[in-house]
């Protein structure tokens, strides 16, 4: 697993996964790795690795993500990467607006944008928002390549966010309890399946893409 910031001395690990992307029912070879750990103060930090190398896009999101005590996203540092292209954001929460400053190929530019709920596109993204459900205004980080410029950019939106009933997911050998979240933002629709420490064990995309744990960690017993 990647970092953009590697674990501190004083840091403490938590909890730990990884997920593997499919389509209709095939590897992608996009696996997204992901690990929590508590630092100060009742801080976290989330780190997250959504590596598309062995993918057909060749692509690399990080994503470093600083969680208060009341776990709600403070900052997020987030880089992006694929052959020519790079991409560095860092970003600050103040009360329910996020400032943002972003270097894209070397062009700098600076983002405004103000929501309740914050996620960015991948499964221990969307396990942020768990908190969140009912909340109707968003802000999420542009993932879609097809405007370089826009990359990472943080994006302003309307949102649904549902919690279903409780089922239960087995992986490896574990059976667990575990609550769908929906998050529904323009024409995008997620669902991803959490346990009751918000890991999550499934994701589904609305074109197909589909994504289970391989593994899950627990420290310190």
């Amino acid at each position: 697993m990647r970092f953009i910031i590697h674990e501190l001395p004083y840091e403490r690990p938590r909890l730990a996964g990884q997920l593997r992307y499919k389509r209709d029912g095939q590897p992608t070879g996009t696996v997204e790795s992901w690990r929590l750990s508590d630092a100060a103060d009742g801080y976290r930090f989330l780190r997250v690795d959504l590596d598309a190398r062995e993918g057909e896009s060749g692509r690399s999101w990080l994503y470093h993500v600083t969680l208060n005590p009341a776990g709600q996203p403070e900052q997020v540092r987030a880089r992006f990467w694929e052959e020519g292209r790079e991409v560095n954001l860092a970003a600050v929460r103040q009360d329910d607006e996020w400032l943002a400053a972003r270097q894209v190929d070397g062009v700098a530019y600076q983002d405004v944008a103000r929501g309740e709920a914050f996620w960015f596109p991948a499964g221990s993204g969307l396990a942020l928002l768990r908190s969140s459900a009912g909340q109707t205004r968003g802000v999420t980080l542009l993932t879609d390549t097809s405007d370089p410029a826009r990359l990472l950019a943080l994006v302003q939106t309307p949102v649904s966010i549902v919690l279903g009933a409780t089922t239960t997911e087995t992986v490896g050998d574990e059976t667990l309890p575990v609550q769908s979240l929906s998050v529904a933002w323009g024409q995008s629709r997620r669902t991803v399946w959490l346990d009751n420490d918000a890991r999550p064990l499934r994701l589904w995309r609305e074109d197909g893409l589909t994504a289970a744990a391989q593994r899950l960690v627990r420290y310190g017993g």
